[in-house]
């Protein structure tokens, strides 16, 4: 019976993406949803269509909807998921400042741990439990917002990253999210096809920060510690990409003097597409076998031990490290 609803929750994502997509350009080229080139950040020809987050929130939702009774922690994703699509829409129709951005990020992220989604470690305290949380996924709410900047980027990350945490939670029985992410696994993939280079269109602000929430709670909602206490870390791992992409930007716009929080063509991934003279579709080729990569340590560190975690961690810290630091030499102008 799992089988057969899984199966039928995967191709009911998976075709609403694909008929659905086609209807939300039309809708955001009537409206002038658009994100026009500037020739500075934005270099694409011609104006592209947002609202590829809409359909995303809906493929996504749909299944679980129809076949599962809804439990607190799922309404708290819906809910904050809500007011994030919204908001995110707003901000592509330039109707929102940076401040009043994150003040209802701020509140959706509340909504999520309050509806108890939160990290249960049982060496720390309840109250640091829920602030680390918060922390948490606040901060990948924006990392996922930082990573769309590239055709193909944040879906094939955020993919790839769904089929991991539906392994996972196929492996420890926790079906409610086995569906949510096959689901969103089946919509972010409908969604490649229209988003690959030459992308048609965009995920929005809406998209990248529902996406963000969503990740950042099935990543603390995933029990990865069955066999290995030290693999709570695997959600880390997961997201390690959008992670390093956010920090990265950070330490080279403060490095630089500039201000973290506004915009400039210091992502690792453009700096990988202009070290090698790739196009959009190559670099996110490499990213995606890097994320692929990821995925196998989390599911090897499921099943194994400690020392196993620990050392794959410490090795991946000092990819990240030295990865950053080779890229870091990559001209990229003012």
């Amino acid at each position: 019976m799992n089988i057969i609803i899984l199966s039928l929750s995967f191709l009911l994502s998976l075709m609403l993406t694909l008929y659905g997509t086609p209807l939300a350009q039309k809708v955001a080229k009537r409206y002038n949803i658009l994100d026009i080139p500037d020739g500075k950040l934005k270099k694409h020809k011609d104006p592209v269509p947002y609202m590829g987050g809409v359909v995303i929130y809906f493929a996504f939702i749909s299944p679980v909807s129809l076949m599962w009774d809804f439990d607190r922690e799922l309404l708290g994703i819906l809910f904050a998921g809500s007011i994030l699509l919204i908001v995110g829409l707003f901000d592509d129709l330039k109707a929102m400042t940076p401040g009043s951005k994150f003040l209802f990020q701020i509140i959706g992220t509340y909504i999520a741990v309050k509806s108890g989604i939160h990290i249960d470690l049982a060496f720390l305290p309840n109250w640091l439990d829920y602030m680390l949380s918060f922390f948490w996924i606040l901060s990948i709410i924006n990392a996922f917002n930082i990573i769309d900047i590239m055709d193909g980027f944040a879906a094939s990350v955020g993919f790839l990253a769904a089929i991991t945490l539906f392994i996972i939670t196929m492996f420890n029985q926790n079906f409610l999210i086995s569906i949510l992410t096959l689901s969103l696994a089946a919509a972010l993939l409908g969604f490649l096809k229209f988003n690959w280079q030459p992308a048609r269109i965009y995920l929005g602000d809406s998209g990248s920060m529902l996406l963000g929430l969503v990740f950042g709670s099935f990543a603390i909602m995933g029990d990865y510690t069955q066999h290995n206490d030290l693999a709570f870390i695997s959600g880390f791992i997961i997201l390690a990409i959008p992670i390093f992409d956010m920090v990265y930007v950070i330490i080279i716009r403060l490095l630089k003097g500039k201000s973290p929080f506004f915009g400039s063509p210091d992502h690792f991934a453009l700096r990988l597409k202009k070290k090698f003279h790739l196009d959009a579709a190559g670099t996110v080729k490499i990213i995606a076998a890097i994320q692929a990569c990821l995925c196998g340590i989390v599911i090897l560190n499921y099943y194994t031990n400690p020392v196993v975690t620990a050392v794959s961690s410490a090795l991946l810290l000092v990819f990240f490290i030295a990865f950053g630091v080779w890229l870091g030499k990559v001209d990229m102008g003012s």
